[in-house]
């Protein structure tokens, strides 16, 4: 006979097993909850009228801490004064430069003091020379961090994609006049996986994707690198795919073609894929050489990069005081706009990398690129003396004051 406390016992047991079961069904089908990424530092949402978001900044605490730490740091003689360097704290990869409504907008990995986790800081100018705080654009959830990515000016809206670390590559998108509100396409997961419900390797790695549009459709570029290489070494990588509503992608193929210009353990990180000219060009970091290029024809029939040209930004090594990863961007005139971080060579404190003057890149003969400098460099000078043609006498020294 039973007693109330077997019966306990074995209700208790009843109420475990089944419990194991529903766990183990969710587990199976991916249904189990993600662990909780929300950021820890205060989000606003602004208006969607210019006059109104610009009144709305004007007392916003996040603006308001910005520019207590801008001016608590100005005490510090090594910080830059035209380079950009974050607000507060440290910064990384420069993210999605665009030009939206007048203003150019660059985005960057931040790493806000309270919740030091990579958010997408946000910053506008009109010249690409002097530079305005605006508050964090993109938060991590359902990500742990938001890392690299680019932007597309797509009509009435801007669309980011970026990669979010332990789901895989998100999707964003803003149509507000300064990008302030940021929505996701998918908020509980990752528009293109790390991962399958299958046990199977995936064909290709999800990392720092560029994404840009042809013929109503999306296509996005994967980078990475794989044991593809001579004896399975590690070579560079592109990954491609394809999406109707940013939401839902396809793979569809590796994407460069005749790369005969990085080395055996280069990498494609950050990849930024634009027409330059009458050609295509993907700016790209790697992690062992730095900034590079590789300059080409866009097979748009059979979607495929044919490589003809390469170079480098930096020689040397990426670390330290290399030129690290790209941000870039079409300037509407058949050039590109690209803008770097540099790796520090020395303890910088509490603030860390900076980012590159700007530079217009352009396309000079069929496989050789220009570089000169963007925006209003000329701003940057002070008083200046100009000294008119002339002779120099030999043996003679010539003194202005």
């Amino acid at each position: 006979m039973k007693t109330k406390k077997s019966h306990l016992i074995y209700f208790l047991a009843t109420v475990l097993l089944l419990l194991t079961l529903i766990g183990t069904e969710r587990m199976a089908l991916g249904q189990l909850s993600s662990p909780d990424y929300t950021s820890k530092v205060p989000k606003f949402v602004f208006a969607n009228i210019l006059a109104e978001q610009e009144n709305q900044l004007k007392t916003n605490p996040l603006m308001i801490r910005f520019a207590e730490s801008r001016k608590r740091q100005a005490n510090d003689r090594f910080r830059p004064v035209y380079h950009f360097v974050s607000p507060e704290s440290t910064l990384n990869d420069p993210n999605g430069l665009c030009y939206w409504q007048g203003n150019w907008h660059l985005f960057y990995q931040g790493y806000p003091p309270e919740d030091p986790r990579q958010h997408w800081g946000h910053a506008i100018s009109k010249d690409l020379i002097h530079w305005k705080d605006l508050p964090y654009a993109i938060y991590p959830g359902p990500e742990r961090a938001v890392f690299s990515g680019s932007s597309l000016v797509d009509g009435n809206r801007v669309i980011t994609m970026y990669h979010g670390t332990e789901v895989g590559n998100m999707v964003a998108i803003s149509d507000d006049p300064l990008l302030l509100n940021w929505k996701k396409t998918t908020t509980d997961r990752a528009a293109i996986p790390l991962r399958t419900e299958a046990k199977f390797p995936l064909p290709y790695s999800v990392f720092d994707p560029c994404i840009w549009k042809k013929d109503s459709i999306y296509y996005a570029l994967s980078a990475g690198r794989a044991p593809k290489g001579p004896g399975g070494r590690q070579v560079a990588t592109s990954y491609l795919f394809r999406s109707k509503d940013l939401a839902n992608w396809q793979y569809v193929h590796e994407f460069v073609e005749n790369d005969r210009f990085t080395l055996i353990n280069d990498d494609y990180a950050c990849p930024y894929f634009w027409p330059i000219g009458d050609r295509y060009i993907m700016n790209f970091f790697s992690h062992m050489s730095g900034g590079q290029y590789l300059l080409g024809d866009y097979d748009k029939k059979n979607d495929k990069f044919i490589v003809t040209q390469g170079g480098k930004y930096n020689f040397g090594p990426a670390i330290p005081s290399g030129v690290h990863a790209p941000s870039a961007t079409p300037d509407g005139k058949g050039n590109v706009i690209i803008i770097f971080n540099m790796n520090p060579g020395k303890p910088t404190g509490e603030w860390n990398q900076i980012f590159t003057l700007p530079r217009k890149l352009t396309l000079i003969g069929k496989n050789e690129i220009g570089q000169e400098p963007a925006g209003d460099i000329e701003s940057l000078r002070g008083e200046y003396q100009k000294v008119a043609a002339m002779k120099l006498p030999a043996n003679k020294e010539i003194v202005y004051t």
